[in-house]
């Protein structure tokens, strides 16, 4: 997925700014996710995962609030997909003509 955000960002870099800046969207989303998903969501998990093995030591009230606050990062991540995916059916849309080095 990396390589193909980047990818595109290269293959588009003669293009007109504003095209470049649709075709970069897409890669801060990723990089965004990419930081998230450690920090975030892999700490969550754990927990959530001692919870439903039975040896979290944490309320039933912790663990609801620690699963509602999963479904909604989740979500979040969801739509930054979904913004990266815009961006690029944007970009594509875009009647744009490549710079001509000389």
């Amino acid at each position: 997925m990396l390589l193909g955000v980047v990818g595109a960002l290269i293959c588009g870099w003669n293009t007109p700014w504003k095209y470049r800046v649709w075709l970069s969207i897409p890669l801060v989303m990723f990089l965004i996710i990419w930081i998230l998903t450690p920090t975030v969501f892999w700490p969550l998990n754990h927990e959530l995962y001692l919870a439903a093995s039975g040896s979290s030591g944490r309320s039933d009230a912790e663990v609801i609030e620690m699963a509602r606050r999963w479904v909604t990062y989740d979500w979040l991540r969801v739509a930054m997909i979904g913004v990266g995916f815009v961006s690029y059916v944007r970009a594509i849309s875009l009647p744009v003509g490549v710079k001509k080095h000389s």
